[in-house]
């Protein structure tokens, strides 16, 4: 549940919602019980900068911003499938993908950012 008095579970909600916010569906899967929920995600490719002895590496690494709530027992390993993505013509963008959880991190605001692996 969120800290701030202006905001609570359904504008979280709403904000991640497919079809009126940023969202998209994914299917989150705890790898402990062995259960799936369907949840709402922004899925983004972030931009890092590894910095190396001699160059750096440029890369993208995607992540997943989401409700805490729907993820409170989330841990490395666990999985996400996210939908396919679509242009508004109903053009493929990327096809339906399955990302590995490598990092957990809650902001304490209500949200928490999952950062992923593609498998």
């Amino acid at each position: 549940m969120s800290t701030f008095a202006l905001e609570n579970e359904s504008d979280f909600a709403a904000y991640l919602d497919p079809n009126f916010g940023h969202g998209i569906t994914a299917v989150y899967t705890d790898i402990s019980t062995e259960t799936s929920t369907n949840i709402n995600v922004i899925l983004n490719e972030e931009f890092i900068n590894q910095s190396g002895e001699s160059i750096d590496v440029e890369s993208t690494v995607p992540m997943a911003l989401c409700r805490s709530i729907d993820v409170i027992n989330a841990v490395h390993g666990d999985t996400l499938v996210v939908a396919s993505r679509n242009d508004l013509d109903g053009n493929v963008l990327k096809s339906e993908t399955t990302y590995k959880i490598t990092s957990v991190q809650p902001d304490r605001t209500g949200f928490t950012m999952l950062i992923l692996e593609e498998q």
